[in-house]
């Protein structure tokens, strides 16, 4: 069965009925069964620390992503913050 590695969302079994709206005839309606699955990428992500291949849906896909962006975004401004603000001291 598909499932989301994050949040475990998985397919869901439903009845459609053919009719919606009529007269008595529409309760005998033939209802058939389908299935709703989710939409699953399986993606290479950093979650929580551990670099792995992970199965998710397209809402926690977008979750995770901005978690690396935001991430990778902190990593990259703090070493040009330190550089701009603290000179290196000179001892002669």
């Amino acid at each position: 069965m598909k499932q989301c590695d994050l949040c475990g969302k998985k397919s869901q079994v439903q009845k459609s009925g053919a009719h919606n709206y009529g007269g008595g005839w529409a309760y005998r309606a033939h209802k058939t069964r389908w299935v709703g699955e989710p939409n699953l990428h399986s993606q290479r992500v950093t979650y929580l620390g551990v670099r792995k291949t992970m199965r998710l849906c397209t809402k926690c896909l977008r979750k995770v992503k901005a978690e690396m962006a935001s991430k990778v975004s902190k990593v990259a401004k703090v070493p040009e913050v330190l550089k701009a603000e603290t000179p290196i001291p000179v001892t002669a």
